[in-house]
């Protein structure tokens, strides 16, 4: 039996899930990860979750992280939500410790493998993801293939510009539709626009659930900076289908079917009969990180 290791590096945590070549889970495990994870820290993390989860079966390990990153070389350029970790060799490190073959990519890339290979996408000819989770990411699989750019860094759907000057986003610039519809965005919007400072995404919808006028204002505002984006990307690359992922497709209920409704009153006509818009979710980033290695060894 051969295995697969994949690694889903986030803003708060690195998980990571050893698979099957039929995406089961045999072992899991995670380290937490946070604004002032350092360098160090942040390889030592890696090396141990390897450790811990390598058997004899494992052939390889994939690794997913938000850009900007550099696949040919397997660096992790820099992360907005990790702001000590710039140019960091990562792939190096890990085939340095463990000899095995180790592959990287964006993360929001490989939402879009996973839900290619197990969830939502499956089988589709034309799949775009969008995450929605701390931050805004985009991935892109056409005709089986999933599609990097020059270097790994293609599709930062998030950073599509919803409002020249607009709210500041955690790449540097203004107006980014991340801003309006991302965790850091509502935090950040909220913060701004009221003084206070909220917990989380969770304690944001749940004002919006009790219909805090300032949290509805900024979801309300945030559909509509994401449907302009996906107007744009249907218009641009006729998905078959765009499937949400990400921990704010927890609250789906609270904005899918707006969402839908204003995707459709923005597109061609033709474009609203067969695109489809849904909410996934279903698959971890880790599994596509591990698919990230299955494409590599089959």
């Amino acid at each position: 039996m051969k295995s697969y290791l994949g690694i889903d590096i986030g803003a708060g945590s690195i998980k990571a899930s050893l698979v099957d070549t039929g995406g089961n889970i045999l072992k899991q495990t995670s380290r937490n990860t946070g604004v002032e994870t350092t360098e160090k820290e942040f390889l030592d993390s890696l090396v141990n979750i390897v450790s811990e989860l390598e058997d004899s079966s494992l052939v390889a390990v994939g690794i997913g992280s938000p850009g900007p990153i550099d696949t040919e070389n397997g660096i992790l350029i820099e992360s907005a939500n990790l702001p000590l970790l710039k140019d960091v060799a990562l792939v190096a490190h890990l085939k340095k410790n463990f000899k095995l073959p180790v592959y990287y990519n964006n993360d929001a890339n490989l939402a879009a493998l996973g839900e290619f290979r197990f969830g939502l996408g499956k089988g589709s000819g034309n799949l775009m993801i969008l995450t929605l989770g701390t931050g805004l990411g985009g991935g892109w699989v056409y005709q089986g293939k999933l599609f990097n750019g020059y270097r790994g860094s293609g599709m930062e759907a998030g950073h599509v510009t919803y409002l020249p000057g607009g709210s500041l986003c955690g790449c540097g610039q203004r107006g980014c539709t991340e801003a309006y519809f991302s965790a850091s965005g509502f935090l950040n919007r909220y913060r701004e626009t009221s003084g206070a400072q909220l917990s989380g995404a969770e304690e944001f919808f749940e004002k919006v659930r009790t219909a805090d006028r300032i949290a509805t204002t900024l979801l309300n505002e945030g559909i509509d900076a994401l449907s302009q984006l996906c107007r744009t990307l249907i218009h641009t690359v006729n998905p078959e289908k765009i499937v949400f992922t990400g921990g704010l497709v927890k609250s789906w209920d609270l904005y899918g079917d707006v969402l839908k409704e204003k995707i459709h009153g923005l597109v061609f006509p033709i474009f609203r009969t067969y695109t489809q818009i849904l909410p996934g979710g279903n698959v971890a980033g880790a599994l596509g990180a591990a698919a990230l290695c299955m494409e590599n060894h089959e």
